[in-house]
């Protein structure tokens, strides 16, 4: 038989015990009138009426019921199966590279102006080096001036540029870094780009150099990072228009 638990303090359940009950007083033990712990009722041993009066002990010639409370934990229940596999990564946000093999930078003796100074392709990137698209280029070089004084005073200047643009001596470069001999031998720039591919027929990249001294094991690395997500910055300053004649 199923007890409903009533929570109002010396109410009459209304209903009568069919079983034996002695007249002795009790003290629940084991419960504390939560339903945590159960409930504590008690039964008329005469009349057979059940009452539950808010308190942990019942009257003389009434014995208790404990009623209620959490039972033993279960159990444990068998592991779930495995979920399904998630949809695979995203191979555009690949970071692709190309070595830039080491070689020298032979300059002529000739070399009297900045006209005079032609520049050396350090590395070609292809349409088909990696997926189409827009991508930053990142480029970290190195070499040693060969026979270099403070008195020659030599400069080295490194970029990307479109083979279009370089067969065509145009000055349409990107990133340019540049580097002077001062005190030192070392060289190490970091040129920076970009470049946009839409078809594989489209032009290539070079990485050019240009020296007014000569360069011993000029090599390094490039990186090209996948523009695929970006939004433009948001102005800090509400915008005032100009008028059309002051452009």
């Amino acid at each position: 038989m199923m007890w409903k638990v009533i929570k109002s303090s010396r109410i009459l359940i209304g209903f009568v015990i069919g079983v034996a009950v002695s007249g002795a007083t009790a003290y629940g033990i084991g419960v504390g009138n939560t339903p945590e712990t159960g409930y504590l009722l008690c039964a008329n041993s005469s009349t057979k009426v059940v009452t539950f009066n808010g308190t942990l002990k019942c009257p003389s010639g009434s014995v208790r019921l404990e009623l209620g409370g959490k039972g033993a934990t279960g159990a444990t229940g068998t592991r779930g199966s495995t979920g399904e596999t998630g949809p695979a990564g995203n191979a555009t946000q690949n970071v692709y590279y190309k070595v830039v093999t080491t070689q020298d930078v032979v300059v002529s003796s000739s070399v009297t102006s900045s006209s005079d100074i032609r520049g050396t392709i350090m590395a070609t990137i292809y349409p088909n080096d990696m997926p189409l698209g827009f991508y930053e280029l990142d480029a970290h070089l190195s070499g040693l001036w060969k026979n270099a004084t403070t008195v020659t005073s030599p400069t080295v200047s490194c970029y990307f540029q479109y083979k279009k643009d370089y067969d065509k001596d145009r000055s349409v470069v990107f990133g340019i870094a540049k580097e002077d001999f001062v005190r030192w031998t070392g060289i190490n720039v970091n040129p920076l780009g970009e470049l946009d591919f839409n078809t594989l027929q489209d032009d290539p990249m070079y990485l050019v150099c240009k020296a007014s001294g000569s360069i011993t094991g000029m090599s390094g690395m490039i990186h090209a990072t996948p523009f695929t997500n970006f939004d433009p910055m948001k102005s800090t300053s509400p915008l005032i228009p100009k008028p059309a004649g002051s452009y």
